[in-house]
């Protein structure tokens, strides 16, 4: 009798908060299971492609690979069982609502700029391009801090920093991400599809951009999609269910970009699957760390195909590497 009691003390809404609290819980264990499972099985990869000589893109795949994983550890200590334990204060539930939104915009600016690059990249270094993508960005990033600015002191939190309120310009603040995804990925498209049409379809690097820009893009789009949806549920305490899911993929995409190129910027490399991968410098070692910069001056440092006759075309990168030729 008095066990049946003390039930009936919570209300619904208490109910439906600690399960919205358990949901999100549960879900960024598994997004941080995922991660950490991922980059176990690529250490090797690493340790072949980014490992020293060092660069600016190296020390951005390291933040990327290692600080979402890093910085998702502490947050499974709020809104679960755990919280209770710490006595926070609704102070304390705002500060963890800022670390929230900084650990997101510095990831976010991150892989954007593994992004960037691979476009600068596939379009030599275009001035157009590099313009139109580096206003986009910094409307992004600006778009995002605003929002979130405006956002976080509209944040209303239960004792266990549980989220019960989630004001509408947060969608705002995930909506910019969605916009510049779209257009990275449009730009991607537009120049596959000349590339194919100017009779470079077959060259890897192309493919390898066109394939990697594409499942990075549905990847990031719709998981920010749905967390849109999410901060449209009539139980907010569900609002942060694919914050986890949103760094992983972000983090996942960013390195994961970078160790595919890896694959075809190292000497005479055979994959698993038996295919050769030819490097973009076969001229010198330091290209490597170069290649990573994906920068458009180091790809024209060379005018020929190595072992071959063929003549690159000036201003065309992707010439700089061959077809995969199958193993003997």
């Amino acid at each position: 009798m008095d066990e049946t009691v003390r039930f009936n003390v919570f209300s619904t809404e208490q109910v439906e908060v600690a399960t919205g609290a358990q949901a999100v819980n549960r879900s960024s264990v598994a997004a941080l299971a995922f991660l950490v499972y991922d980059i176990i099985i690529t250490v090797q990869e690493e340790v072949d492609f980014i490992w020293p000589p060092w660069s600016l893109m190296k020390f951005n795949y390291f933040f990327v690979r290692y600080m979402p994983m890093l910085l998702q550890i502490p947050l499974l200590l709020v809104g679960s069982e755990l919280t209770p334990h710490f006595h926070f204060t609704e102070h304390a539930c705002f500060i963890w609502g800022v670390y929230q939104g900084v650990v997101s915009v510095s990831t976010t600016l991150a892989v954007d700029f593994i992004l960037i690059s691979r476009v600068y990249a596939f379009y030599f270094d275009s001035r157009t391009v590099r313009w139109i993508t580096s206003l986009a960005f910094i409307l992004e990033i600006s778009v995002m801090c605003v929002a979130l600015g405006f956002a976080l002191p509209r944040i209303s939190y239960d004792a266990n920093c549980v989220v019960t309120n989630v004001p509408a310009t947060l969608a705002i603040y995930i909506g910019a991400p969605i916009l510049f995804q779209f257009l990275l990925f449009i730009l991607t498209a537009y120049k596959f599809i000349t590339s194919v049409r100017s009779g470079w379809g077959h060259i890897p690097i192309i493919r390898l951009l066109m394939r990697d820009g594409t499942w990075a893009f549905f990847l990031v789009f719709f998981v920010l999609l749905g967390q849109v949806f999410m901060y449209q549920l009539a139980n907010h305490a569900f609002s942060g269910v694919l914050y986890g899911w949103v760094l992983v993929l972000y983090s996942f995409s960013g390195y994961r970009i970078l160790l595919n190129i890896g694959y075809l910027t190292t000497p005479t490399m055979v994959s698993s699957n038996g295919f050769h991968f030819t490097s973009l410098f076969p001229e010198t070692h330091a290209g490597l760390t170069d290649s990573y910069e994906l920068s458009a001056d180091a790809i024209a440092s060379s005018s020929r195909l190595p072992h071959t006759n063929t003549t690159i075309p000036p201003g065309n990168p992707s010439a700089f590497v061959s077809d995969p030729v199958q193993s003997p």
